[in-house]
């Protein structure tokens, strides 16, 4: 790691030529970025031996291969609705490793996993992120349909440019007291 010399010491590597970054990645104060290198969580997989703890309806469970991004969203949710009804790897819950695809003017590809395997299916709701008025089932149809249980991926359209929404995947028999994930993302401008 190369450092602006002006504000670290010897011990940050000021010996080495100094990079041409903006200064946040330069500068060795208390706060400041450290790593040499910076990866997404969702291209970091564990890569250890699978493994599970808890007893049947309180179980996680972690498996080779699995991603950090999904990990953890499975850790939030554990924090948010307990380890139990609503998040045990061997009861009903609903999908993590939930992220958006996609996202233009208008429209907004949202993908997921991390889906029981007994689920019938699927509802997208979507809301604004300011001033929110309530959530609106996204995958509305006429009559209503539930997005099958072996589709992973869903594209919600009509949305307004510029502006912030969340939308929550939620199972389709789940209780309504489990929280979902929401993911949060802008659509561009026009």
């Amino acid at each position: 790691m190369a450092c602006n010399c002006t504000k670290c010491s010897s011990q940050c590597g000021c010996a080495d030529t100094a990079l041409t970054n903006a200064c946040t990645y330069t500068d060795c104060s208390v706060g400041s970025e450290r790593c040499d290198d910076i990866q997404c969580a969702e291209c970091v997989s564990y890569c250890g031996t699978s493994f599970q703890i808890g007893d049947a309806a309180a179980r996680i469970t972690i498996t080779k291969g699995e991603r950090l991004d999904s990990i953890i969203q499975k850790y939030a949710m554990i924090l948010s609705n307990g380890l139990g009804v609503c998040t045990s790897s061997d009861l009903q819950h609903d999908p993590y490793n939930v992220y958006a695809g996609v996202i233009t003017s208008s429209t907004a590809s949202v993908l997921w996993d991390g889906v029981w395997s007994s689920s019938t299916g699927f509802n997208i709701y979507i809301d604004t992120q300011i001033s929110p008025t309530g959530w609106v089932l996204a995958n509305n149809t006429t009559p209503p349909a539930v997005i099958a249980s072996t589709i992973r991926n869903f594209t919600i359209t009509n949305l307004t440019a510029s502006t912030a929404y969340k939308v929550k995947v939620v199972d389709n028999g789940n209780s309504a007291a489990c929280k979902p994930l929401e993911i949060l993302f802008s659509t561009l401008a026009s």
